[in-house]
């Protein structure tokens, strides 16, 4: 069972669903859950593998953002950064998470594949000004869901 620690004060749903409108996506109700339960926070245990480029790899959960008016790990402020801003994800993929290597892990909103739980690796990234929102070569698929991806921590 994972456990979460140094997490963010509870938060209504009222404000998940302005941030929602502030990225124009839907979150994954498991997700909403998560939030309004465990507003961000570190978690134990928390290595999870998944296969980048047919190898089998390994990272952890570092932190998960919260929302909140904090400085560090704020979820709106890394929507804004990596969506908004600099266009670093795909339209409908919205970063959850950071590894202690910089690399973010995502939850995807879009129809085909929502709810899906993603690696985005820092280290082949691509510009989704030029590139099109299908283009998940730096996307490594980790679980179908929120609850597989906790279930699967170790």
């Amino acid at each position: 069972m994972v456990t979460f620690s140094r997490t963010a004060k509870n938060i209504e749903l009222s404000r998940i669903e302005e941030l929602e409108r502030h990225v124009k996506l839907t979150f994954p109700i498991e997700y909403k859950v998560h939030l309004q339960t465990n507003n961000g926070g570190q978690c134990y245990p928390n290595i999870f593998s998944f296969f980048e480029l047919g190898n089998h790899t390994e990272s952890s959960v570092n932190w998960f953002f919260a929302i909140f008016e904090g400085e560090y790990n704020n979820l709106k402020e890394y929507i804004d950064i990596y969506k908004i801003e600099e266009k670093r994800l795909p339209n409908h993929i919205l970063p959850i998470a950071s590894d202690p290597g910089g690399n973010l892990i995502c939850i995807s909103c879009r129809e085909s594949d929502y709810g899906y739980i993603y690696f985005w690796d820092h280290e082949n990234e691509i510009d989704h000004n030029f590139s099109n929102d299908n283009d998940y070569s730096n996307l490594f698929l980790i679980a179908t869901n929120f609850a597989s991806f906790l279930e699967g921590l170790y």
